[in-house]
């Protein structure tokens, strides 16, 4: 464990100074009160957008009654899951302040994600301790790792999934779908851990299919049923979650992912300031699309458990009427970070301009964030 920390730690410092930085910069830069602006202000980016309902849901709860998808109404906090608002709670009684909660969350599970990373890499690529490092640079120069650092799910769901694909690797099929649990109730894209730890039950037991698992692969399942109960009992209405997905807060309908690129692209055209977001969002799903795509050819070196495990993640990303935060989803492709560090090691001439390239992509999305939120 400490040998894999010692890897893990420059890439880790180096990326939480550049996510914490440029948005308190540019926050700085962007200030019109007189002197220097306060500490609320300088984190207020880290806290703002899906941060700010899932810190009313850690201070005030869910919304009793009737659901109201009225928007702007409290009825659209049902569309986040409970396990965040919860951690983040547990966090607010050691730290009062619930964004700096947020950040100082996001930064441990950052920390642990990329242990789990460096560890499944060294599990898949025995003493690989080259490739190990590098994906886990691979993952804090995501060009939108500074939602790592804002009061998002991505660094929770991250360390969960990291580790639930480590212990589905090891063969410890009990502890993968616990931790796999602990995923899906902090977002639903935790489901695309079910395939991917059934293929690899399957595979690796070859005619002895039956055994623990199989039922272990289905704990992910577990949180989106006791929050279908919950939803019931408070609002009267067990599909709360996805009826406010669908409402006019939300509009995210189950569609086919070429009506979702059209769409998304069309948009994208149409030039004004959102046509960059939604470009991003057309690009980063034809990226995923790609790099599943590259898994399956390389399934030599990428387990296909673990490839199953991304294509799940870019189609629970990409399969509604319009694209939206594909980017950030796509994040928790954890594979990608994988089979991206033995294409490195391969060709090491690409490293020092994959990783350039990568740094001034995510601070240019860094300093977008804190534009968009605050200024």
């Amino acid at each position: 464990m400490g040998s894999t920390l010692r890897l893990v730690l420059p890439p880790f410092v180096a990326g939480k100074l550049v996510t914490l930085a440029v948005p308190m910069l540019t926050v700085w830069s962007h200030t019109d009160a007189p002197g220097h602006p306060a500490y609320a202000d300088l984190v207020s980016p880290f806290g703002a957008w899906d941060g700010e309902s899932y810190r009313t849901i850690a201070t005030q709860g869910y919304p009793s009654g009737p659901l109201d998808l009225t928007p702007g109404h409290p009825g659209h906090l049902w569309a986040f899951l409970p396990g965040y608002p919860m951690l983040l709670r547990f966090a607010m009684f050691f730290i009062p302040d619930s964004t700096t909660a947020g950040i100082a969350v996001s930064a441990i599970c950052e920390l642990v994600a990329l242990v789990f990373l460096a560890k499944l890499v060294l599990q898949e690529q025995p003493g690989d301790t080259e490739s190990a490092q590098t994906a886990a640079w691979l993952l804090v120069l995501y060009p939108y790792a500074v939602f790592l650092t804002a009061v998002y799910t991505e660094s929770p769901f991250l360390a969960a999934t990291t580790a639930s694909l480590y212990y589905m690797r090891r063969g410890d099929d009990a502890r993968a779908g616990v931790i796999g649990a602990l995923a899906t109730a902090m977002r639903i894209t935790g489901l695309a851990l079910v395939p991917a730890m059934l293929l690899d039950h399957v595979l690796r037991r070859r005619k002895r299919v039956l055994g623990l698992g199989l039922p272990a692969a289905l704990l992910p399942v577990v949180p989106l049923l006791l929050f279908v109960l919950y939803a019931k009992a408070q609002t009267g209405d067990a599909f709360a979650y996805w009826h406010v997905e669908q409402s006019a807060s939300f509009n995210r309908f189950v569609a086919w992912p070429w009506q979702g690129a059209q769409a998304t692209l069309s948009d994208a055209l149409a030039g004004g300031f959102n046509s960059f977001v939604f470009g991003m969002e057309f690009l980063f799903g034809v990226l995923g699309l790609l790099a599943v795509v590259y898994l399956v050819r390389h399934r030599r070196e990428v387990a296909l458990s673990l490839t199953a495990y991304a294509a799940a993640v870019w189609l629970l990303s990409i399969s509604f009427v319009y694209w939206l935060s594909v980017p950030r989803y796509l994040m928790s492709m954890v594979p990608v970070y994988l089979a991206g560090a033995l294409f490195l090691k391969r060709r090491p001439a690409l490293r020092v301009p994959v990783f350039t390239v990568m740094g001034g992509w995510m601070a240019f999305v860094a300093t977008l964030f804190a534009i968009r939120f605050v200024a």
